[in-house]
């Protein structure tokens, strides 16, 4: 096979060494049928249906050029048969090269068979030399994924402006929008929303999902959870049932047990949250002291009030509160209330002391 050849399918390949094997061939060429074969060498068969010959563009007839079936440039080949003839390819031609093509010369001469098998999609031969071949190539890789997806139950509302990669598997009845980007070994599930512009990578999403305009990378969410718009799981982490994780929300390296919920605006990174835990907005888990990364814990059922900077590393126990505006810095009890900010005081008479280039 070509090394410039990427959109021939595992399908082709084995129907090609089948009829390889059912025509006892020493070699087998794949073909395809094309309406304008200029430019490529041209398949040339005998009564017998089998290979006669391959003729390039330049030495054929008029007849050989009118042929619609050309070589793909795969083959199979009997390897006893193929390594007898390799040394018998001789280089004397204006390129001064070895051509691989003249086996099958070598082969008719000696009596063996040679056979051809014609594929029926041309497209999958398309040979990538250039960006511009690249770029289509990948269109039509796309087009082929995303075709299968949408055979399989799954609903792309822009094929065109969907970028699924092979390895992703989606569950049947789940939403795409355009603009979405899903890579490597990701796993989605049935009756998931995929919002516009979103991009999964790695990662393993639960049913009924909802994922809105975010980034998802090696990471983990659970049934009924949802995030977004704008916002980030990071590699490590595990969003459990029914959480929410709403707009610019960062989670790294962390755990949300269910039901818990993160409205917005919010860093939780290396920390274990439990079940029914409510974060308020401008919270910030901070995890890193300039050498080493430290982990927080925040038992079931807590409330975390808005601005409130987790200090790790600390434990924070069941039923218990952080207040606004609260650096918390040593662990809470359950049940408890952590309150760790100054005293407000009110300096009247401030206006006036004011220069008046401030006024």
């Amino acid at each position: 096979i070509c090394g410039d050849t990427p959109l021939l399918t595992s399908e082709t390949l084995a129907d090609l060494v089948k009829h390889h094997e059912s025509e006892s061939a020493k070699a087998t060429i794949l073909t395809p049928h094309a309406d304008n074969p200029f430019g490529y060498g041209r398949i040339i068969r005998n009564t017998e249906k089998f290979v006669e010959k391959i003729v390039e563009q330049k030495d054929a007839s008029e007849a050989e050029a009118a042929v619609q079936e050309i070589n793909t440039g795969t083959y199979v080949f009997d390897n006893e048969a193929l390594f007898e003839v390799l040394s018998l390819v001789k280089n004397d031609n204006s390129q001064g090269e070895y051509y691989l093509p003249d086996v099958i010369e070598i082969l008719k001469k000696q009596g063996e068979i040679v056979a051809a098998y014609q594929m029926a999609d041309m497209a999958e031969a398309l040979g990538v030399n250039d960006r511009v071949a690249l770029a289509e190539a990948s269109t039509k890789m796309k087009k082929r994924i995303n075709e299968k997806q949408m055979r399989n139950g799954v609903t792309l509302l822009d094929p065109d402006n969907t970028y699924i990669e092979s390895t992703v598997v989606i569950g049947s009845d789940t939403i795409v929008e355009p603009g979405v980007v899903l890579k490597g070994n990701t796993v989605i599930g049935e009756d998931c929303f995929i919002g516009a512009n979103s991009e999964i990578c790695d990662s393993k999403i639960g049913d009924r999902v909802r994922v809105t305009s975010s980034n998802i990378e090696e990471a983990t969410m659970a049934d009924d959870s949802n995030v977004g718009p704008y916002s980030h799981i990071r590699p490590n982490s595990v969003v459990g049932e029914k959480v929410h994780i709403g707009n610019f929300v960062e989670i790294k390296n962390a755990n949300l047990g269910k039901d818990t919920k993160v409205g917005h605006l919010t860093y939780i990174g290396d920390a274990d949250l439990g079940e029914n835990i409510n974060v308020g907005c401008g919270t910030v888990f901070v995890n890193y002291d300039g050498q080493k990364k430290h982990r927080a814990t925040i038992g079931d059922n807590s409330f975390i009030g808005c601005n409130v900077n987790v200090i790790a590393p600390v434990t924070v126990g069941k039923n218990a509160f952080l207040a606004a505006g609260s650096t918390i810095t040593k662990n809470v009890p359950d049940e408890a209330m952590g309150i760790a900010r100054c005293r407000q005081e009110n300096k009247d008479g401030y206006w006036g002391k004011l220069p008046p280039s401030r006024k």
